[in-house]
């Protein structure tokens, strides 16, 4: 039988085993993310090859480009000290479309009278429905084929709608936003994932128009996005609009909080993918210079457009597309931006 000494010796010694155990595993661990590390920085894995198993791919439409005030001339003067180079491929993504459904029209009617909207609809095509509200002049636009609508308080009948001054704060416009998006099933993954901005309008003349502070304005807005894919921006046409958006005045009444409600949301399925070739940076360079290119904004002043970064993202349209594309971006001094599409021309429909 072992003595008290015995048994102190042994527990001591299986102690200190243990702390050299786990010295030893913490070192050899980050030795081990360290040599990971190394290998893919000088070792990166190759870009996944082209499948182009969609075919040829539509042509993005994009609206068309701002007008610049005078010819302009560009330059390019970037960190690398000339175009960057991207990857040779990427991602495309399967955009499905819904279905004609039977009862379309009537949940669209449950929908409308939960809004406080006439449910008598009043066709304008087909797939377009209109709904008027009999109290107030507010009117709901709905196709029912995609599910997209929009909902807007015509103010230039009621300029007294701005003399309420009960307007929610940042953080609140977007809580108000997700709570009304949830109430009525609106909310999806792309949307409550992604971010959301909020910015201030005021009444000018018969149009809302941007400005600082909310203690100028007479409106809020709230622009919500699609979050990112595999951590690639989604844009759209229009720079700061989101595809979903509200315009919230100060009013409290139900009828008159809510200007604007536009949601747009075309579904992206993101099992059903292909990988595409991409044409060269110094291509897309060209092909903006040479106007076929889309031009969001031109600088304000001067003539000369300075780009100075170019990136790639996905561009989501608020018309409806097949497939989500990816498209390289270029960003120049006064806030010039421009977009051209990144799918090698081979495989673009002409």
């Amino acid at each position: 039988m072992a003595t008290l000494t015995e048994t102190a010796y042994y527990t001591r010694r299986a102690i200190n085993w243990f702390i050299l155990f786990v010295i030893a595993y913490f070192i050899l661990r980050a030795f081990w993310s360290l040599a990971a590390f190394a290998w893919v920085t000088f070792f990166p894995p190759k870009p996944v090859p082209p499948n182009h198993a969609f075919g040829k791919l539509p042509v993005l439409s994009f609206p068309k480009s701002a007008s610049p005030s005078a010819e302009v001339t560009f330059t390019l003067e970037t960190i690398e000290g000339g175009v960057p180079t991207a990857s040779n491929s990427a991602i495309v993504y399967f955009m499905p479309k819904s279905p004609a459904n039977l009862l379309a029209l009537s949940r669209t009617q449950d929908f409308a009278e939960r809004l406080g909207f006439n449910p008598q609809p009043i066709p304008e095509t087909k797939s377009i429905y209109r709904f008027n509200d009999t109290e107030v002049p507010r009117r709901l636009r709905y196709d029912i084929v995609s599910n997209n609508f929009i909902i807007r308080y015509a103010f230039e009948e009621d300029v007294t709608l701005f003399t309420a001054r009960d307007f929610p704060t940042q953080e609140a416009a977007m809580n108000e936003t997700k709570s009304i998006l949830q109430t009525y099933k609106l909310s999806v993954d792309d949307l409550a994932q992604g971010d959301m901005i909020v910015s201030f309008l005021r009444l000018s003349g018969n149009a809302l128009v941007p400005t600082t502070s909310i203690s100028q304005g007479d409106a809020v807005r709230v622009d919500i996005f699609r979050r990112p894919v595999l951590g690639i921006p989604v844009v759209t046409p229009y720079l700061d609009e989101a595809p979903v958006s509200f315009i919230f005045s100060g009013s409290r009444d139900s009828k008159k909080r809510i200007i604007q409600l536009a949601y747009t949301y075309w579904p992206i399925d993101y099992e059903t993918t292909a990988t595409y070739m991409l044409k060269p940076t110094t291509q897309a360079y060209e092909e903006l210079t040479s106007g076929k290119g889309y031009v969001l904004k031109y600088p304000t002043r001067g003539t000369t457009v300075t780009v100075r970064t170019v990136r790639i993202a996905y561009y989501d349209s608020f018309d409806p597309q097949t497939y989500l594309q990816p498209i390289f971006i270029f960003e120049g001094d006064d806030g010039f931006l421009g977009y051209v599409a990144a799918i090698a021309s081979e495989w673009t429909e002409q």
